[in-house]
């Protein structure tokens, strides 16, 4: 068995003259909330509206602004459940197991669980 390790991170600036980076090149993340995926493509739809809409040398910061708080919270969150999943605490899988599970099955929560594996939990990019 190899250990896997993780970090989280994002670029200040995910873009320069001839070359920008979306997906896990610019915010990268532990897979713990499956996000990677999706990250990527909302990355592309926001350089592809900034791309639509002003001239290159604007498009490249208003694509980099727009994502910004979205990483930033799904980073955090990320972050967070990690140590859940993947760590030697004895104490974490049993909260998880017997505390988190069953409280998951408690409405209001299954639909906010399911905005935030959808992406949708807060608004995947400021405007454009």
């Amino acid at each position: 068995m190899t250990m896997a390790r993780y970090s989280h991170g994002t670029l200040k600036r995910p873009y320069n003259k001839r070359l920008v980076h979306i997906g896990d090149a610019a915010h990268r993340a532990s897979p713990q909330l499956g996000q990677g995926a999706n990250m990527a493509l909302l990355d592309a739809l926001a350089l592809s509206r900034a791309l639509n809409s002003r001239p290159v040398e604007h498009a490249l910061p208003a694509y980099a602004r727009a994502r910004r708080l979205h990483t930033k919270i799904y980073q955090a969150m990320s972050w967070a459940f990690t140590p859940m999943y993947q760590s030697d605490s004895k104490i974490l899988p049993i909260l998880r197991d017997r505390v988190l599970f069953p409280a998951s099955q408690i409405p209001p929560v299954p639909r906010i669980l399911t905005r935030l594996v959808c992406g949708t939990m807060v608004p995947p990019m400021q405007r454009l």
